[in-house]
């Protein structure tokens, strides 16, 4: 997917592009963007510490700059301060300490602080006035932002805003957007599941498994094949080999699960895989040795490798796990709503992540990769593709990672 050109020329404009590059509008957050001479490249979004003494302080603000210090390239950086607290503080600007420490800490890593601004509910003012002209008492009226040029820019090019993050996640539009029957798939993918238990990770039947995934990756599937990929994502190494499947194709995918030994079943006789009408199924022949299988898959699935996801696939697949997670129940809903929680972190949003693992959680406590994938994200690790300028999703919305802690 081609990067997207943006240009800004002034404070409403970049303020204006934020909310569009998060998908949500950010509250009680800060924002810091790095920038290349003029270029926009990586982004950290983090909610505010509501507390804490100086120490505590340092040490969030050290590590924001740490992770901003990823884009190699940044020479300079932006912040942007989004609290309910401006309109109500005495003295100007709010959360001085954290700022302070802030522009300390880029400074000392020499990204300092071109510019910065704070933004309320009603008004937004910039950090480094210049006097009474440029920041009236109170500040600018938000309408600004958005009446900015590139707002209208954006929302012309289809991008839109949420309220907040929690109305961003794809699971939440899911609920409302899918008219599939849920009882009907899920009383056929149930007649799957007996068909196939205990086969799942039969060698011939994981095979044409991920190639009926791949093959609905690539197109639509029709309403045939959706109880089957439901049924599959019961199965947790089928559910860990699609992960791969999207990012780096079949072969590495079928390779990763022939490596680790898992595909150890008897195959079924009689039974065609899918049951709705089975693939051409070409025999496997291996393009590298087993251990290079197995880092590749290891390495996709935790995020530890500077190639990027096939990003046009991850996008095809995200939109079709939307479509699953809204006509399934139990299982196969956990495990895609968690599937599609992966693809917003390796997408570099971690609040989406955390948000749609949360609403995963609320319904599947127990649901095992979904509590290892939160605790995971919260620790404000990102996909190392997701770090660099050449390699991160771009979407709709440029390149701006968003990290959450």
């Amino acid at each position: 997917m081609n990067k997207q050109t943006i240009h800004v020329s002034r404070p409403e404009d970049i303020l204006g592009y934020v909310p569009h590059a998060l998908e949500f509008q950010p509250r009680q957050s800060l924002v810091l963007l790095s920038l290349n001479g003029k270029r926009l490249g990586a982004t950290l979004r983090v909610d505010l510490p509501k507390d804490g003494g100086e120490e505590e302080l340092a040490r969030f603000a050290d590590a924001a700059t740490a992770y901003l210090r990823k884009d190699s390239r940044a020479d300079s950086s932006l912040l942007v301060l989004y609290t309910d607290a401006l309109e109500r503080c005495v003295q100007f600007p709010p959360y001085e300490t954290l700022l302070d420490l802030l522009l300390t800490s880029l400074d000392g890593a020499g990204m300092p602080v071109r510019d910065g601004w704070v933004v309320g509910p009603e008004y937004f003012r910039c950090l480094h006035c210049k006097g009474p002209g440029y920041c009236p008492a109170g500040g600018h009226p938000v309408e600004r932002i958005a009446e900015s040029t590139i707002n209208s820019e954006m929302i012309f090019r289809g991008s839109s805003v949420a309220p907040s993050v929690s109305q961003a996640v794809a699971l939440r539009r899911s609920e409302t957007a899918v008219a599939k029957s849920a009882a009907s798939m899920f009383s056929e993918s149930s007649e799957i599941l007996r068909m196939f238990e205990g086969r799942w990770h039969a060698p011939e039947v994981f095979r044409r498994t991920l190639l009926c995934w791949d093959t609905a990756i690539r197109s639509a599937p029709g309403p045939e094949r959706i109880p089957f990929l439901l049924a599959s994502l019961t199965s947790f190494h089928v559910r860990d080999a699609v992960i791969v499947l999207i990012c780096r194709g079949l072969d590495a995918a079928y390779g990763g699960a022939v490596s680790s030994g898992v595909l150890t079943g008897t195959e079924p006789t009689g039974i065609d895989v899918p049951p709705a009408g089975p693939f051409p199924c070409a025999t496997w022949k291996p393009g590298m040795t087993l251990d290079a299988y197995r880092r590749i898959f290891d390495a996709v699935l935790l995020g530890d490798s500077p190639q990027a996801p096939h990003w046009a696939r991850v996008d095809r697949a995200a939109d079709l796990l939307v479509a699953l997670y809204g006509g399934s129940e139990g299982p196969s809903k956990a495990a895609a709503g968690t599937l599609l929680a992966w693809i917003e972190w390796a997408r570099g949003r971690g609040s989406m992540a955390h948000e749609a693992l949360e609403m995963v959680l609320q319904e599947f406590p127990d649901y095992g990769l979904a509590r290892l994938l939160n605790d995971f994200v919260a620790t404000g690790t990102l996909p190392v593709w997701a770090t660099d300028r050449d390699s991160s999703w771009s979407g709709q919305r440029n390149e701006l990672p968003d990290r959450h802690r």
